[in-house]
């Protein structure tokens, strides 16, 4: 039922005293209903389907709103604001070759790192000579894989999966960036709420909505200096300093100028050219994040109720679901690790630590810098389960 505090649902045990009581007002206080009756037993069973369609009922009241809903049911609200869940994408780097000059190296080419994240070349590269001999060319790649597991550093890409002898060295000067995972409920239901918050444009949180909005972007850091002099961090007058972390980067410039205030300038060591309405050309300045991995160790105590197939892993999207919702520069609280943990049904006791390696995990906060960001991913939580 549905009334002014919200909808209540029934439990099955209601519903089948409910039923009772109706059948005893129909035929008599002594009419068999126990569940050994042929009786009793249809009413348990109405019961039980009735509650399954309560249940049902429930899910579908609370997905008309936005902090409740999950799934399909959130991308339709999120559709109301003009907002889609971003898909998974495969990172893409631009590779640098060495080998012999005159040599084309024709896409499908594959190259990767020594811990197998391969990337696919979609360039057709010509090695020219340098001068010297040797005939060096770029040529972009995407990985094989989506996720950020394919945000591999500079300089890892070194392995001619696809070896050819013409090539002799490869490369990537640049780290790999782009790649993630299909947007969760938890950023997606944050992106809607800062919608709702501010639309794009050149207001301060507007320019948060404008980047949230960029596919790909995990978090966004905006430093303002509104003052005519130079601020501690070294930032120019009237300018705007922004650490992004995630999407592409021609996507966040462009995301920048689209929506920055006239007469304010960017600052930052990454440069992307972006058009504006007029068809002029810009420089737009800005910075990556810095993102902190992070490692939990839990062991928990379980008691019949707990799910040894599935437990573990929804402890550790839990945990990841906590992390990767703190805002850059904030603090990683460690005593709310046990609220991912302890969600899990059949968890009766649980010890948790946590730090930025193996070999420092403690039991108190993470406190990240101002232009740090945190995540923490399945390989990165170990979870002893009854001292296994």
């Amino acid at each position: 039922m549905i009334d002014d505090k919200g909808m209540k649902v029934p439990t099955n045990e209601e519903l089948l005293q409910s039923m009772i009581a109706r059948a005893q007002s129909k035929w008599g206080t002594d009419a068999h209903t126990d569940e050994n009756s042929t009786t009793g037993i249809f009413l348990r069973l109405f019961a039980w389907f009735q509650a399954l369609l309560y249940q049902d009922v429930d899910g579908s009241y609370h997905n008309a709103f936005i902090d409740d809903a999950t799934g399909v049911s959130l991308d339709r609200l999120a559709s109301n604001f003009g907002l889609h869940r971003n898909p998974a994408q495969a990172a893409t780097v631009e590779l640098t070759f060495k080998g012999t000059p005159g040599y084309t190296i024709s896409e499908p080419m594959t190259y990767g790192t020594e811990d197998g994240i391969n990337f696919d070349l979609y360039d057709n590269v010509e090695l020219v000579d340098d001068g010297t001999g040797v005939g060096v060319g770029t040529g972009w790649a995407a990985a094989e894989n989506m996720g950020e597991a394919s945000n591999v550093p500079a300089d890892s890409i070194t392995v001619s999966v696809s070896d050819v002898e013409e090539v002799t060295d490869v490369t990537n000067l640049n780290a790999a960036s782009g790649g993630m995972s299909a947007e969760t409920d938890t950023a997606l239901r944050e992106r809607i709420h800062s919608q709702i918050t501010a639309q794009p444009g050149p207001t301060l949180y507007g320019m948060y909505t404008a980047l949230y909005n960029v596919t790909g972007v995990k978090r966004v850091q905006i430093i303002q200096n509104l003052t005519t002099d130079v601020d501690e961090q070294g930032n120019p007058p009237k300018s705007l300093h922004i650490y992004v972390l995630g999407g592409q980067q021609q996507s966040v410039g462009e995301a920048i100028l689209d929506n920055i205030g006239a007469g304010i300038q960017t600052v930052g060591s990454l440069t992307v050219k972006a058009e504006d309405i007029g068809g002029h050309i810009h420089d737009v300045f800005f910075d990556t994040a810095t993102q902190l991995h992070l490692f939990v160790s839990v062991t928990i105590e379980t008691d019949d109720t707990f799910d040894p197939l599935n437990g573990p892993t929804n402890i550790k999207q839990g945990i990841e679901s906590y992390v990767n919702s703190v805002d850059m520069g904030d603090t990683i609280v460690y005593t709310k690790l046990f609220q991912a943990i302890y969600n899990v049904t059949g968890v009766t006791s649980a010890t948790a630590t946590i730090g930025r390696s193996k070999d420092t995990l403690a039991t108190s906060d993470v406190q990240l810098s101002e232009f740090e960001t945190a995540t923490v991913l399945d390989e990165g939580i170990e979870v002893m389960v009854d001292g296994q």
